[in-house]
């Protein structure tokens, strides 16, 4: 089992690269994919959310990790606002939070297996 610690530093560097990414200017990111992006979103919540969820392990995922990173998606969004070539998106905060119930499903799922293994 991958320790929690590694999970943590997982967890910060998708942090960092998901802030990163959603607040560049759109002039440096690939255009014209629009269904890229929202898997895009959904990839990186969903890997946010899986190692907060296996680094910091609570039996509250949905107040420690849920509400935290959807809180997140939506401040990426409204900084989005003010960035030239980026705007506002609900469906960019969709994405985010089907991604962090296709983590929170797949810890569920481990938690699950685990269990039975003991």
């Amino acid at each position: 089992m991958i320790p929690a610690s590694l999970w943590r530093i997982c967890f910060w560097f998708c942090f960092g690269l998901t802030a990163y990414l959603s607040l560049m200017p759109q002039e440096f990111l690939p255009s014209g994919i629009n269904i890229w992006d929202k898997l895009s979103h959904s990839i990186a919540f969903a890997a946010l959310a899986l190692s907060a969820a296996l680094g910091w392990p609570v039996k509250d995922f949905v107040r420690s990790v849920l509400i935290p990173l959807l809180i997140f998606g939506v401040l990426i969004e409204a900084i989005q606002y003010f960035i030239p070539g980026r705007e506002f998106s609900l469906l960019d905060m969709l994405a985010d939070a089907v991604g962090i119930i296709i983590a929170w499903i797949g810890v569920r799922l481990l938690q699950s297996v685990s269990a039975r293994a003991t």
